[in-house]
């Protein structure tokens, strides 16, 4: 279920909420597909959201013209969503876990994962 999503210039970025975690995950605002190799999954929702709404300005800046006074608002917008993203993984002990980890976990076999604790 999505639960929150968060606008860049090209993609959205939205965070889904699953039995295992917060998934942020891109779509393409124009076609509507889904970059699965950029997903991240977060263990709690504060990071997941904080997440996606960096990647939003990151993007949003990245994007920006040339016109001095809308970069440098981006700029402000981006270093506030990124000290906020910090703060929130720091004191959650939630860095997430990006999509090549992820993918790898689905391929592996039950044995080869080992003992499961939790």
């Amino acid at each position: 279920m999505i639960i929150a999503s968060t606008e860049g210039l090209a993609r959205c970025y939205e965070v889904i909420a699953q039995s295992d975690g917060y998934l942020v995950q891109c779509r393409c605002i124009e076609t509507g597909a889904v970059e699965s190799t950029d997903a991240t999954l977060f263990r709690t929702a504060p990071a997941a959201l904080a997440f996606a709404d960096m990647a939003a300005a990151a993007e949003r800046y990245a994007a920006a013209g040339i016109d001095e006074e809308s970069r440098s608002s981006l700029a402000a917008e981006l270093k506030a969503d990124f000290q906020r993203f910090a703060a929130l993984r720091l004191s959650l002990r939630d860095d997430g876990i990006g999509a090549d980890i992820l993918a790898r976990r689905l391929t592996q076999t039950p044995k080869g994962r080992g003992k499961v604790l939790h």
